[in-house]
């Protein structure tokens, strides 16, 4: 391959994109000895001579079988699709396996073969890195190799952090970190390579957190006139249920800040269940009491409809002109052209939708609140979209609630409104980590249909042709012959939006009560009377996508079951999907959950792109964030300082960084 297309392959502008795709993780190359009784999916590497190699190609599949001889034992071995690797098993010399046990084909499945003289061999740690296919390792590992060879003053190879604080914290210069992230000869060499990087990634990310927050604090309002509290108390005072006391303290605060002279930068933060969406819409009728217009902002078609539904309820009895507003091909042009109009002239008071509304199309008369759910769903820079678009106080709001302390590092000390209580109490629903053969499905199922309880579904992926996972389609069938189809619906989002409201409207009616579905429905769809919900391959989600979804079930405070379908034995998912089924406490689940995957949507991802934080993790590097706070504050108060000027503007020209 040429180094045009290898470039192009990679997404890559400059020797500093690839030298940064870091590894995703790192294996272990220390032979770890023969288990003596090895359990599915048990992994070890053996050093050992291959033997009795043969080749067979059944249906276009390449099978080597071939017995590994080491100094303890005898193996059996497969290894699937890499024909290459024939010529190699056949030398007569003595290679490193990495294995994996198959209990089905009482056999090791072979996931690498290395030269026991290799680099990476010889130091026990290889990286492991997620390329494009097209790119071989091979090509990419020798093009690291290349350009760490090169002059140390390559500027790709510069740091842009102070010398001060390198100094401070006795980081390695940049070419040592490169070469201790892509070739660790040890342990203490590799987290001492991470180290700075996590430095790096923890400093931009609090500069450009703390500017984002400064520069919302900054705008003020030039008319704010006064807001009606009583007429806030007596529309509280109309809904059919009582308010727990969290919510009227949200309430409350909310209200007192958006009356405040500077722009109101807030997130409501709450678990499933703790009535955020009724706290967002009394906010939105303050908001309508100072004569101004509002926007909620949901993620998906589906919730922002039903957003949309639950205002109309709401504000039946008030004055306040609502309007709803998605993407070009779910609206006639004309209907969208009404709604823009009235958005522009002040007839609309209140915008219900989907990201649509950040169009620059969309031209409001005198904006002064943006309500965006599911927060985390959005990038930072859609965020500032909507503060551009004229003096709005801007509310967040996620069901992903993280600690106080972790929040403050985030969310550069975003002013936070928390909801712990429920309406109805505690959730009575209980988690089940079962296996696709546990007849508790089938009964679980059939007593929904018998007390007319609706049950959601869900699969990792839509279509039959992924074999690994389970599909929705597959499921759908099964499902339909087993329960009958007048009881069965499909939902994914490659459906036409007209016909997933048809599909969702008959759920929630309770007239065709099974819906099997992707994880379309993880955000916002509140079904009531729903109580079961069937994940399969629930390894395949992460804890907080899990504890979403649980979140369908169980809303009206009677008992719902989850079960958690996981036929494998990968100790990690064991303990993931365990953890879950032991706790309710979104707290808990999201803080775990971000341990586990790293930055991921807490800060904010591009929507084409890379979190900002390829290798820094909110929990586990807290510490290095805490840190990196006070030398972002510090960096802010002096930017004309020579370092730290310098440093700024290197900020700017890092394309890759997620907040511009």
């Amino acid at each position: 391959m040429n180094l045009s297309d290898f470039y192009k392959a990679m997404n890559a502008e400059g020797v500093e994109d690839i030298l940064r795709h870091f590894p995703v993780r790192y294996e272990s190359l220390l032979p770890s000895g023969n288990p003596l009784s090895p359990h599915d999916g048990e992994r070890c590497v053996v050093l050992g001579l291959p033997f009795s190699v043969h080749a067979i190609s059944p249906r276009n599949t390449s099978i080597i079988r071939f017995k590994i001889k080491s100094q303890t034992a005898v193996l059996s071995a497969i290894l699937f699709n890499q024909p290459f690797y024939l010529t190699r098993l056949s030398g007569k010399k003595e290679l490193l396996f990495v294995l994996y046990y198959s209990e089905p084909r009482k056999a090791f499945i072979v996931h690498g073969v290395h030269d026991p003289d290799s680099f990476y061999a010889m130091t026990g740690i290889r990286p492991v890195y997620s390329l494009p296919k097209s790119v071989p390792t091979s090509y990419f590992t020798n093009y690291l190799k290349k350009m760490l060879q090169s002059p140390s003053e390559a500027s790709y190879l510069l740091s842009p952090v102070p010398r001060r604080l390198q100094e401070k914290y006795r980081l390695l210069d940049e070419k040592d970190a490169y070469r201790a992230v892509h070739f660790p000869r040890t342990e203490e060499e590799l987290k001492n390579g991470l180290r700075v990087f996590k430095y790096e990634e923890a400093l931009s990310y609090s500069v450009r957190s703390l500017l984002l927050k400064r520069k919302a604090d900054r705008k003020k309002k030039r008319r704010n006139p006064p807001i009606d509290h009583r007429k806030i108390n007596a529309i509280v005072k109309t809904i059919p249920y009582r308010l727990t006391q969290d919510q009227l303290t949200a309430i409350r605060e909310i209200v007192l800040d958006m009356e405040k002279e500077r722009v109101m930068y807030r997130l409501l933060q709450g678990d499933v269940g703790t009535g955020k969406t009724i706290v967002c819409l009394v906010c939105l009728y303050a908001n309508s009491l100072r004569g101004k217009q509002g926007v909620l902002m949901a993620p998906t078609f589906e919730l922002a409809h039903q957003h949309f539904r639950n205002a109309l309820l709401f504000f039946k009895d008030t004055p306040v002109r609502l309007a709803f507003l998605a993407n070009a091909a779910s609206m006639k042009a004309k209907e969208k052209r009404e709604i823009e109009e009235g958005l522009k002239n002040g007839e609309i008071d209140i915008l219900i939708g989907t990201h649509a509304a950040l169009s620059e199309k969309i031209q409001f008369h005198d904006l002064g609140l943006s309500v965006i759910d599911e927060q985390q769903l959005f990038g930072v820079e859609q965020r500032d979209s909507l503060l551009s678009k004229g003096e709005s106080d801007l509310l967040m709001v996620t069901a992903t609630p993280i600690p106080r302390t972790l929040s403050q590092i985030i969310n550069a000390d975003l002013d936070v409104s928390t909801l712990e209580q429920f309406p109805q109490g505690k959730r009575n629903v209980k988690t089940k980590v079962v296996r696709s053969t546990d007849p508790i499905i089938d009964d679980a199922i059939r007593k929904c249909l018998e007390v007319k309880r609706q049950i959601f579904v869900v699969a990792p992926k839509i279509d039959e042709n992924d074999k690994d996972k389970a599909n929705a389609k597959s499921i759908f069938k099964e499902m339909c012959q087993r329960y009958g189809s007048e009881n069965c619906q499909l939902l994914h989002g490659r459906m036409k939006k007209e016909d997933q409201k048809e599909v969702y409207d008959a759920f929630l009616k309770g007239d065709k009560p099974i819906l099997v579905s992707t994880t379309i429905v993880e955000v916002g769809i509140d079904v009531s009377r729903a109580a079961l919900l069937i994940v399969y391959d629930a390894n395949c989600f992460g804890l907080s996508s899990l504890h979403q979804l649980r979140g369908r079930i169980g809303r009206s405070g009677d008992f719902a079951l989850c079960l958690l379908v996981y036929d494998g034995r990968d100790e990690e998912s064991q303990d993931k999907l365990s953890f879950l089924a032991g706790s309710n406490d979104g707290f808990q689940i999201s803080q775990y959950d971000l341990k586990l995957r790293g930055a991921g949507s807490y800060s904010g991802e591009r929507q084409s792109g890379k979190s900002e934080l390829s290798v820094c993790n909110f929990v586990s590097d807290y510490n290095i964030f805490r840190c990196a706070k006070e030398d972002a504050k510090e960096i802010l108060e002096s930017p004309e300082e020579r370092e730290n000027a310098e440093y700024l503007s290197a900020l700017d020209r890092r394309k890759e960084m997620l907040l511009s």
